[in-house]
């Protein structure tokens, strides 16, 4: 049995789009992400996305609730992923972390699969273009 990996990813919408992330180094490098990461033995998915949105991007989320998970096996291991619709606190601006994304793309429904995911996202961003309305209503109340 592989390894299991537990990450917390952050579907940060705003004015009507996603916040996309290029990863800057490492093996997947070049490739779009959600952004987030690893969860710590001692964190439940919700803080360690804050604290990876805090060290990432530089800045706040507002609201997060539970999207999704999302199950992948890479070769080396496997993923769990919890995926959050989250609001950034109010006067937040994401910003890339040189050395994590090299670039961020706030992308619109119809822009979400002109970017080369990663393997992971891939399902996630597909289902997206189609429950987008779903995923986003409670933020328009």
């Amino acid at each position: 049995m592989s390894e299991v990996t537990r990450v917390a990813a952050a579907l940060i919408h705003r004015d009507g789009r996603l916040l996309a992330a290029r990863r800057a180094a490492g093996p997947q490098e070049g490739l779009w992400e959600l952004p987030g990461g690893k969860v710590e033995a001692d964190e439940r998915p919700v803080e360690a996305l804050r604290r990876e949105i805090r060290e990432e991007l530089g800045c706040e989320l507002g609201a997060a609730w539970l999207y999704d998970t999302v199950e992948h096996d890479y070769p080396d291991f496997h993923l769990t992923m919890d995926c959050f619709v989250c609001t950034l606190a109010p006067g937040a601006e994401p910003a890339a972390n040189e050395g994590v994304h090299s670039e961020l793309r706030w992308l619109e429904r119809e822009e979400l699969l002109d970017v080369e995911w990663l393997p992971a996202d891939v399902a996630l961003a597909r289902s997206l273009t189609y429950y987008w309305d779903e995923a986003f209503a409670d933020q328009l109340l």
